[in-house]
C-alpha cells in the first residue's frame, strides 16, 4: 500500500514552516522556511491620521473617516497571501496527498479564506494553534490527533 504523504504548514503572524511527512513513522521533514521580513513590501509606512472626505453640495462637508483594517491586520492579511504562494509551490514540487494546516486562530482563518486548488481540496485538518515557535521534535505531539507520525 502506497504511504500517504501530508504537507504540514505551521504558520505565524510572522513566520511559517513547511513540513512533509511521507507515511506512519516517518516524522516530518523540513521543506522550507518564510519569515515577513524577507518580502520587501511586509512593511508599509501607514498615516497616523485618517483620511477626510468632501461631500454635498458645493464640497462644504467634511467628514473624518477610519482606515478598516488596522497596520498589523494588514500585515497579517499580507504575509498570509505569502504563505499560500509557498503553499502552492511547495504542493507542486511535493505533490502530496493531503494537507495539515496549524495557525493562531486569526492567520488561520485568513488561511483557510486564500487556500485555493488542489491544497483545499486535500485540506485534511487545521489546527487553531501557535506553534511556529515549537521545536521539530515536539511537533508531531500535537498533530497526534490528526496525523499518525
Amino acid at each position: 500500500m502506497k504511504p500517504i504523504r501530508t504537507l504540514v504548514v505551521v504558520a505565524g503572524e510572522e513566520s511559517a514552516r513547511f513540513f512533509l511527512n511521507e507515511g506512519v513513522g516517518k516524522g516530518l521533514r523540513a521543506l522550507c522556511d518564510l519569515s515577513a521580513r524577507q518580502f520587501s513590501d511586509a512593511k508599509v509606512d501607514y498615516s497616523d491620521r485618517p483620511g477626510r472626505q468632501t461631500g454635498g453640495p458645493g464640497g462644504t462637508a467634511r467628514h473624518g473617516f477610519d482606515p478598516h483594517d488596522s497596520v498589523d491586520e494588514q500585515e497579517r492579511a499580507r504575509f498570509a497571501r505569502r504563505v499560500t504562494e509557498a503553499l502552492d509551490q511547495e504542493w507542486a514540487e511535493a505533490r502530496p496527498d493531503r494537507l495539515v494546516v496549524a495557525a493562531p486562530a486569526k492567520m488561520l482563518g485568513l488561511l483557510r479564506g486564500l487556500i485555493r486548488g488542489a491544497p483545499a481540496a486535500a485540506l485534511h485538518a487545521d489546527l487553531a494553534k501557535d506553534l511556529v515557535n515549537v521545536p521539530v521534535h515536539d511537533l508531531p505531539g500535537h498533530f497526534a490527533d490528526v496525523l499518525p507520525l
